[in-house]
C-alpha cells in the first residue's frame, strides 16, 4: 500500500467519527500542552534564577563567622509581640577581625574587598519624633558597592576618608530614599536620624535590574563599616565579601585565605573554623541543579495526563478494531496482509496522537507565555517576568512523545485487528 494512500485512508477514518476523535485528541492535546508549558517555564525559572545569581559574578566569594559549635539564644525578659513574658534573642556571631579583613585584601589575587554587615536600624528625620521607620543598615567598606556593581543615582559614594575618621554620612537606597523624603525632594545632604544619632545623606543608588528577591539593595541604608561598628558598640565583622581578579583563580585563593585564617585564628582542625568561605559559583550551581530537579519533578506530574490520553487512544483504537471488523475481514479476502491491516490501525493510532500533540504544543506555547507574562520573579511589583524559554529541542519533545504514544497504546489494537480470522471477521454483524 502507499504512504499517501495509508495516510489519507487513516484519515478519512479519523473524520468521518469527528466527535469521537476530538475527545480522544482532546486528552493528548491537554497533557502535552501541560507538559511543554511546564517545561517551558521551568527553563525560564531556571535561566532567570541563573541570571540573578550569576548577577553575584562567578569571582566572588563571601567569608562568614560562624559558631563551630551549634547556635545557642539567651532568654530575655520582654515584652514578645505586645504581651508580657520571656523572649530567645540570637546574637550573630562575629568573629572575623580587622587583621583577617586585612589579609584578604593584601592576598594578590584579591581585586576588591569590603566587610558587610548589616542589623536592623530605627530611621527617624528628627531627633525628637515619636515614631521611627525600621530599616536594614550595613556597614560596608569602599569597594563594597564595586563589587556589588551598584550605581548610583545620585550623590557620591563612600570615601576612606570617611571610614578612617568612621563619619556619620549614609547612602539611601531607591526606595529608601522615595520613602523618607517626599519624591519632588532632593534627599542629598539632609539630615536622618538613626537610633537617635545624625547621619547625613550623601548619595543614591540607582534601583539595580538583578535585584535579589531576598535583599533588594533598593530598599537598604548605607554606612560606613568603622561608623557601623561604633553603633554597635563592637570590633569584629560577620562578613567580609571579595572579588577575586579571575575565575581561574577563585580555589586557589579560597584555600590561600583559608589556610591564612585559620593560623591567625589559631585553629589546627578544621572543622572547628569559626569562620566558613563560599564561592558564587557554587551556589550557582546549586541553584540550577534545584531548579532543574524541580521542573523534572512538575513534568512528571504533567505526563501523568499523557498516560490517560494514551489509555484514551487505545480504548477508542479498540472500538474501532470491533466497529471495523467486516471491513477488515473484506480486505483480507482480497489480499491483504497481517502487515498490512497493522501499518493501517497503527498509522491511524499515531495520527491521532500528532494531531493532538501539534494541538497540544500550541496551547502549551500559549499557556507557557501567558503564565511567564502574569509571573516575576522579584522584589514587589516590579520583578522581571518570567520569559518562558520552548527550544527546539521542546518541539522535538512533544513530537516524540505523541509518536511515541500512538506506537506504545495504538500497538495492542492494531495487532488485534491484524489476526482477526477473516472468514469470522467476514460474519460478522
Amino acid at each position: 500500500m502507499k504512504i499517501t494512500s495509508l495516510f489519507s485512508q487513516s484519515l478519512r477514518s479519523i473524520w468521518s467519527n469527528k466527535i469521537r476523535s476530538g475527545l480522544t485528541i482532546l486528552g493528548i492535546v491537554i497533557g502535552i500542552a501541560a507538559v511543554i508549558a511546564l517545561v517551558g517555564l521551568g527553563k525560564g525559572l531556571q535561566a532567570s534564577v541563573v541570571d540573578r545569581i550569576g548577577g553575584l559574578g562567578t569571582t566572588q566569594i563571601t567569608i562568614r563567622s560562624q559558631n563551630p559549635e551549634r547556635q545557642t539564644a539567651e532568654r530575655e525578659n520582654r515584652p514578645f509581640g505586645g504581651r508580657g513574658g520571656f523572649n530567645f534573642s540570637n546574637t550573630a556571631t562575629e568573629s572575623l577581625t580587622k587583621t583577617d579583613y586585612e589579609i584578604i585584601r593584601e592576598n594578590q589575587s584579591i581585586n576588591l574587598s569590603s566587610p558587610e554587615m548589616t542589623s536592623q536600624v530605627d530611621i527617624t528625620l528628627t531627633e525628637d519624633a515619636k515614631e521611627a521607620v525600621a530599616y536594614q543598615l550595613y556597614g560596608v567598606g569602599i569597594e563594597y558597592f564595586k563589587i556589588q556593581e551598584y550605581e548610583l543615582a545620585s550623590g557620591t559614594f563612600l570615601t576612606s576618608d570617611q571610614v578612617k575618621d568612621e563619619k556619620k554620612v549614609v547612602i539611601l537606597g531607591q526606595q529608601s530614599a522615595i520613602e523618607l523624603f517626599p519624591v519632588n525632594e532632593d534627599s542629598l545632604n539632609k539630615k536622618i536620624f538613626i537610633s537617635g544619632e545624625e547621619f547625613i545623606v550623601i548619595g543614591v543608588l540607582k534601583e539595580p535590574s538583578n535585584a535579589s528577591p531576598f535583599n533588594n539593595p533598593a530598599e537598604n541604608i548605607y554606612t560606613v563599616y568603622s561608623t557601623w561598628l561604633n553603633l554597635r558598640d563592637q570590633e569584629e565583622f560577620t562578613t567580609i565579601v571579595a572579588d577575586v581578579k579571575s575565575e581561574e583563580l577563585v580555589d586557589s585563593t579560597v584555600e590561600e585565605i583559608n589556610a591564612s585564617l585559620l593560623s591567625t585564628h589559631g585553629i589546627e582542625d578544621e572543622t572547628e573554623a569559626d569562620f566558613a568561605i563560599s564561592k558564587s559559583a557554587d551556589l550557582l550551581d546549586t541553584i540550577s541543579s534545584v531548579t532543574s530537579s524541580f521542573t523534572l519533578t512538575l513534568t512528571g506530574i504533567a505526563a501523568i495526563s499523557l498516560l490517560v490520553g494514551g489509555i484514551g487512544i487505545m480504548n477508542i483504537m479498540l472500538v474501532t478494531v470491533t466497529e471495523r471488523t467486516r471491513e477488515i475481514g473484506l480486505r483480507r479476502a482480497v489480499g491483504a496482509k497481517t502487515r498490512h491491516i497493522l501499518i493501517q490501525f497503527l498509522t491511524e493510532s499515531i495520527l491521532l496522537t500528532l494531531i493532538g500533540g501539534s494541538l497540544g504544543l500550541l496551547l502549551g506555547l500559549f499557556f507557557s507565555q501567558f503564565a511567564g507574562n502574569i509571573l516575576s520573579f522579584g522584589p514587589g511589583r516590579g520583578g522581571n517576568e518570567i520569559q518562558a524559554v520552548v527550544d527546539i529541542q521542546t518541539i522535538f519533545l512533544a513530537v516524540g512523545i505523541s509518536i511515541a504514544i500512538g506506537i506504545i497504546f495504538g500497538m495492542f489494537p492494531a495487532i488485534k485487528a491484524s489476526k482477526l480470522d477473516p472468514v469470522e471477521a467476514l460474519r460478522y454483524e
